[in-house]
């Protein structure tokens, strides 16, 4: 078990972390190519701001992500904040339960539509399924923490500790 979670642990870190942060550094490597071609060689090139919008899309998205995974993304919690830790712990579970039915619905047919997505990148002629897979790759990645943390907060009411026992440490990295 401790293996299946390692193993888990460095896929998530190399989809949420490594290939947005290399996926970046190209953007910016392409754009720096963009504003030295266009002001130093007067010549420039189309490729670049269509490389750095898609590589935008693929950051933000799986960005998302990494954001899901340590909690640092906007909510709205004026109700959730004035509930005591059991309203907290049931409201959690059924907003996991809303997130987890709803993404699992979308992830088959998101697949299908990449799949017989026929266009390419009008510059680059990259086909555009390759460069949209990273929203299944966010569906899938939070379905799959929406049930881990489903999981721990159904132990904690079963318990009756009602307690947030996930994120409480930086290692708790997969959940």
């Amino acid at each position: 078990m401790k293996l299946l979670k390692k193993v888990a642990r460095c896929l998530a870190d190399v989809l949420e972390v490594y290939l947005p942060i290399a996926v970046f550094v190209a953007l910016f490597l392409v754009f720096l190519t963009n504003i030295f071609c266009r002001y130093i060689l007067r010549d420039p090139q189309n490729w670049t701001f269509e490389f750095s919008t898609y590589s935008f899309v693929v950051v933000g998205l799986i960005g998302a992500c990494t954001a899901y995974r340590k909690e640092d993304h906007v909510v709205f919690d004026l109700v959730y904040t004035r509930l005591s830790s059991k309203g907290q712990n049931i409201l959690r579970m059924i907003s996991y339960v809303i997130v987890i039915v709803f993404f699992l619905v979308a992830i088959p047919e998101s697949i299908v539509s990449l799949a017989r997505l026929p266009t390419v990148t009008s510059i680059m002629k990259i086909p555009e399924r390759i460069i949209f897979m990273s929203f299944p790759v966010l569906l899938v990645s939070i379905v799959c923490r929406s049930v881990c943390r489903l999981v721990l907060d159904a132990k904690a009411f079963r318990n009756k500790t009602y307690v947030q026992s996930y994120n409480t440490e930086e290692k708790d990295a997969l959940i």
